[in-house]
């Protein structure tokens, strides 16, 4: 599952590259975590940063990366010791 299966808008995805947003906006790091607004075809339109912050940046699908969870940050489920069940 890589960047190519990510047709969801509103996904989070991370830059691969430093990318400029529209209008020589700021440049926005390596790194940088951006929400999908729309893909089309090979194109992602994203939203990189926050608030008033936030910058529209248009892009290839192979210069990010989808968000992924570590395996170590798997929640495990305990029995509550206070249940009386």
């Amino acid at each position: 599952m890589g960047a190519e299966d990510i047709t969801v808008g509103g996904e989070v995805v991370y830059l691969l590259a430093e990318l400029q947003s529209a209008e020589q906006g700021p440049v926005h790091e390596i790194g940088s975590r951006a929400r999908v607004l729309e893909a089309d075809g090979d194109r992602l339109t994203l939203a990189v940063g926050y608030g008033r912050f936030e910058g529209i940046v248009t892009c290839s699908r192979t210069l990010v990366a989808r968000q992924r969870r570590s395996i170590s940050s798997r929640r495990t489920l305990r029995p509550n010791p206070w249940s009386t069940a």
